[in-house]
């Protein structure tokens, strides 16, 4: 890229995520400054508030460092959208069916991808029909959240309420799915028309599951990229994460995150924005394909402003 950009990175915001969107706001703002281009920082308080920033800023493109919801759920891009600024990654529909994982599950049914077994819960119903379709252990997590953000593995009966009620805190629909026992995987994808998937991240998490603590704590679990599983495997795991990414039409770049099952990879969710801090999984997975990270930042700049934004003169 020859221009060199006025690019605002937005972070922070009404999310869980807060922290982590902070680190990958830094790095992003770091990295487009090492490629010469001038990056504004704009930091969205807890309580939803900096964004009348961004529009006292002549910006030739925002990058979306935000996770979680109000930042990679569709609703900082529709602003985006109707004030007729480019921005990073994916738009509205594909943002907001990443972020909710049932519309996401519904998007992708005809495409002919494994997913595993699941049922919906929402507040009043009854719970004994979570035993009548499945047996312990099940998976239970917030239908609209990030990160495995307030999710839990439910290995007796009597831990199925506390985990339904720390599910709930997050939003008014809860999945309940199959426990899947197998090798955690994850494919980077970059592009727009004709995306392109990155090397397998093989995931090791050394807690009972990669969740919130082990996906951002250095230490707490052991990233290897490519993935130790077989040339046939890695193909299949690319090909379902291409197919999910188009599937939700997503632009810019994506993570979807698998389990591999009896040889069989289950996707389990698609990431919209995600993470890039220093122990995030696509940072890796692009340094293996030999894309450094201001690189990589820079190509998904590049991305967005190949996207047809409307714009406002």
């Amino acid at each position: 890229m020859k221009k060199k950009l006025r690019v605002a990175v937005l972070s922070g915001g009404k999310s869980p995520e807060y922290e982590v969107s902070c680190s990958s706001g830094k790095m992003v703002s770091e990295a487009l400054e090492k490629r010469g281009h001038k990056a504004l920082p704009l930091v969205i308080t807890k309580e939803g508030r900096g964004y009348e920033d961004l529009f006292d800023s002549k910006v030739d493109v925002v990058f979306i460092a935000m996770h979680g919801p109000f930042g990679e759920d569709g609703t900082v891009q529709g602003l985006l959208e109707l004030a007729g600024i480019p921005y990073t990654g994916s738009g509205v529909l594909a943002s907001a069916l990443g972020m909710d994982k049932l519309a996401f599950r519904q998007a992708i049914m005809g495409t002919g991808v494994l997913v595993p077994k699941y049922l919906v819960l929402e507040k009043g119903d009854r719970v004994d029909k979570v035993w009548k379709n499945f047996q312990l252990p099940v998976v239970v997590k917030p239908s609209s959240q990030g990160s495995s953000v307030g999710v839990s593995i439910v290995r007796a009966k009597k831990d199925l309420k506390k985990a339904l009620e720390k599910a709930f805190d997050f939003g008014p629909r809860v999945i309940v799915e199959e426990f899947l026992s197998g090798t955690e995987v994850t494919c980077g994808i970059l592009g727009n028309e004709k995306p392109i998937a990155l090397p397998v991240a093989e995931i090791v998490p050394k807690k009972e599951f990669f969740d919130y603590e082990a996906k951002y704590t250095p230490g707490m679990s052991e990233e290897i990229v490519p993935a130790r599983i077989s040339p046939g495997l890695t193909s299949k795991v690319k090909e379902t994460a291409l197919k999910v990414y188009r599937a939700v039409s997503c632009l810019g770049f994506g993570r979807v995150d698998m389990i591999i099952c009896q040889g069989k990879p289950y996707v389990l969710e698609i990431n919209t924005i995600p993470g890039l801090t220093p122990n995030s999984l696509l940072p890796k997975e692009a340094a293996v394909a030999g894309i450094a990270y201001p690189e990589l930042i820079e190509k998904v700049v590049e991305f967005a402003l190949q996207k047809n934004v409307p714009q406002i003169k």
